[in-house]
């Protein structure tokens, strides 16, 4: 009997460990590894997804194994060998262009159906294609006007970079650039967003089912991350549009170990209208650089710079003797950040990465007329820490562990001022904040059997102000339920805490409104989310569905008392209050990445509610940027190989205000007249006009040698002419009366733009 015990532990244990792991990475003929790309192996039915470097990682029982490699863009890539031990294995694939008639037959899997795999949902992909062939506003391609195409993010006036996330505010979404915080996301003021696309290697947009890895936000994680592949040889391309001009110069040092590229994108306008004999004060300019270092197969590191500034100096003098006075107003917005990461194997199963990162928003305003001077300026800056460790078990277990620190600095909001408007206006300063935000968070994702699959996590965040500590415990779990191979049902539950919100002078966000962490007067914002979703992928047709479901609890939200006025005002936080709010809607999601027809059809219903005990007599009422229909039609045919044309039709249900509805006389305090007091209707009870629009687009791609390669880019922003309503305006009739009206933003607008890489 003990024989028998023992032989069967021997067995037990020598079948355990018929497993090898095996690992390598995915790159494109020229050494560049390819991010995301799917590894097929046939023998065990699973997919496996490469990293953002590229690089894979999986165990299989030793034997015969079949790996096919996918790509879109790229030829898929078969190997079939027979796994005895640890075995390091790459993949080089070749564009799709050499054998189109292959691609169409085959096809690749859209980038987005990784969503089937995946154990949670919420989770939207953007490739540097999809942003580049986008037709948008004078045909510079941007990353914030792609997001707001997708299922689940509505905008808020036109034209801007504003992102409202399933009925959260546009401060509640994180944004990081290489894993830092970006606090102002627009240039322009916010036509167009501060990413130049020539930068961007992957973008990922995250609406519920968070990692426990991620936090600090209750709606939304943008994961903007810029090119970090090696190029075989130095690489140049720029683009030169109506609005902005742009060049990016990739420098190989040593051959797949060190590498350095830069960035620079610049406003012309300026020089433009001064050839004209007239002056534009305003220009924008940003720059991004980034060093790349793989000392060895184990080690990776990487230095990320970028900073990006709007400027305008305007000057005006009286045109004759008569009228001399002097007026200037200068204004200056900035944005820098700078990041350090270190990425380590430890083991082939094991990986660590720790990152540390520097992020700056300041602004300053300074008008002067005459002897009248008013100036205003105010800063956020963030030193922060995060590190990071994966472990793959077995195919049935994984886990990540981790901890961030980051540290606030929010310099005050100071208002000075002299000469006759400092009657008018006193000088005034906010008190300086600093707040400490730590956390630490475990995940474990595995597998209960052939059908499901699961993830658990925990974030423990705390935040440390003056006076006062607070702790949050949030809590993620996702579950997925496979019908078949193409078509699978997740469920997830999230927990989120914020301390940092944004105070908005307006009801439409500015560049210079002020970031400030929690205080003693002000708890932590949070919001619990259940999301059940639906995805399905059709292989023939190369499309993946997604149909979405969600409601969003949230407490603690920022709010003002009725009558607040925050323009000029240093005392801001005792006008501050704090409600509760709650969102759901429904999402749609079809998207076609492969084939000579790409693009996506989006549709997104919801409804998102506020409540605070000061406003509205405390009974609920729906949000500002409730927008109950948002819906886009992206599409990109290939007509052939050098030339395509693209489409992109937008629907928007019309944000909400509340409007004066009459009038009542009442005596003055001083009894020497009489006053007239407004009589409003229900908060937010009155709806702006639904907008909708059409752009269209024609690109051409030239080949004039075998390196250099130029593209023509030309359409109409809003084809049919429909200005989209910009806010509302009162207007008075001939009886006396007066009726709102809605003026719009930007007509019929064409554009054009050249583009060269070599």
């Amino acid at each position: 009997m003990r024989g028998a015990t023992i032989l069967f532990l021997a067995f037990s244990l020598s079948a355990f460990a018929q497993e090898a792991l095996v690992s390598g990475r995915v790159q494109d003929a020229s050494g560049e590894t390819l991010p995301l790309a799917h590894l097929i192996i046939n023998s065990t039915n699973k997919i496996v997804i490469t990293s953002t470097e590229g690089v894979f990682t999986f165990s299989h029982p030793v034997g015969p194994i079949s790996i096919e490699v996918r790509y879109t863009g790229y030829q898929s890539s078969r190997t079939s060998f027979v796994l005895s031990q640890d075995t390091v294995v790459h993949f080089t694939l070749a564009l799709a262009n050499k054998q189109l008639k292959e691609v169409v037959i085959t096809g690749a899997p859209v980038l987005q159906s990784d969503q089937l795999q995946a154990t949670r949902s919420s989770t939207l992909t953007l490739t540097e294609k999809e942003i580049n062939s986008i037709p948008v506003l004078g045909g510079e391609a941007d990353l914030i006007k792609t997001i707001q195409l997708l299922p689940g993010v509505s905008k808020g006036i036109e034209g801007t970079t504003d992102l409202f996330v399933r009925g959260g505010a546009a401060d509640q979404n994180l944004v990081l650039l290489d894993g830092a915080p970006i606090y102002n996301t627009g240039h322009l003021f916010g036509f167009l967003s501060v990413f130049n696309p020539d930068i961007l290697e992957g973008v990922e947009s995250i609406n519920g089912a968070f990692p426990a890895q991620y936090g600090g936000r209750l709606s939304s994680i943008l994961n903007v991350n810029t090119k970090s592949r090696f190029a075989e040889h130095t690489k140049v391309n720029g683009n030169v549009g109506l609005l902005a001009s742009r060049l990016m110069v990739r420098q190989p040092l040593i051959k797949n170990k060190l590498e350095i590229w830069a960035a620079g994108r610049r406003t012309y306008v300026d020089q433009v209208v001064r050839l004209t004999g007239e002056t534009l004060p305003y220009y924008f300019y940003d720059f991004n650089t980034k060093l790349i270092y793989q000392p060895s197969t184990r080690d990776r590191l990487e230095v990320t710079h970028y900073s990006g500034t709007d400027i305008l100096n305007f000057v005006r003098t009286g045109r004759d003797t008569a009228s001399n006075f002097r007026f200037t107003s200068d204004f200056k917005i900035a944005n820098s950040s700078q990041t350090f990461r270190w990425e380590r194997t430890v083991r082939k199963d094991l990986q660590s990465s720790l990152r540390l990162y520097r992020t700056q928003f300041r602004y300053y305003i300074e008008n002067q007329f005459e002897e009248s001077r008013l100036f205003t300026n105010s800063n956020i800056t963030d030193y922060g820490a995060t590190w990071m460790v994966r472990k793959k078990s077995t195919d049935l277990l994984s886990w990540t562990a981790g901890m961030d620190l980051v540290h606030h600095i929010v310099s005050p909001n100071i208002i000075s001022t002299s000469g006759e408007i400092s009657q008018l206006v006193e000088s005034s300063a906010t008190t300086a904040q600093q707040s400490t935000e730590a956390s630490a968070y475990l995940q474990a994702d595995g597998n209960l059997s052939s059908r499901w699959n699961w993830s658990a996590g925990l974030r423990l965040s705390s935040a440390i102000v003056q006076n006062s500590f607070y702790v949050n415990p949030e809590p993620r779990v996702a579950l997925r339920y496979k019908l078949s191979n193409e078509s699978a049902l997740k469920f997830s539950y999230s927990r989120m805490a914020q301390y940092l919100h944004r105070v908005s002078s307006a009801a439409v966000a500015f560049p210079t409104d002020i970031w400030y962490p929690v205080t003693d007067n002000v708890a932590p914002q949070t919001a619990d989310q259940v999301t059940l979703a639906f995805n399905q992928h059709l292989p023939r047709k190369q499309l993946f569905i997604s149909v979405e479901t969600y409601y969003k609890n949230m407490d603690k939200l920022i709010g003002y008392r009725e009558g607040t006025n925050l323009f000029l005002n240093t005392d801001f936080e005792n006008q501050l209050i704090q409600g509760k709010g709650r969102a759901y809607g429904l999402e749609v999601l079809m998207k076609k990445e492969s084939g000579k027809l790409t693009g996506w059809i989006s549709y997104t219903l919801s409804k998102s509610l506020r409540q605070y005990d000061e406003i509205n007599n405390g009974e609920w009422f729906l949000a500002r940027y409730d927008r109950r229909h948002n819906g886009a039609i992206v599409a990109n045919y290939q007509l052939t190989p050098r030339w395509s044309v693209s489409g992109v039709f937008e629907f928007i249900s019309g944000s909400r205000f509340t409007p004066i509805i009459g009038q009542y006389i009442v005596p003055s305090p001083s009894l020497g007249g009489v006053q007239l007091i407004p009589v409003y209707a229900p908060l937010n009870s009155v709806k702006l006009a639904d907008a909708h629009r059409l752009d269209v687009g024609v690109k051409y791609q030239s080949v004039n040698t075998k390196r250099y390669r130029s593209e023509w880019f030309a359409g109409v922003y809003n084809t049919y002419n429909r200005a989209t309503p910009l806010g509302i305006s009162i207007q008075a009739n001939p009886d006396g009366s007066y009726q709102y009206q809605q003026p719009g933003l930007f007509g019929l607008l064409p554009f054009v733009s050249y583009g060269f890489k070599f």
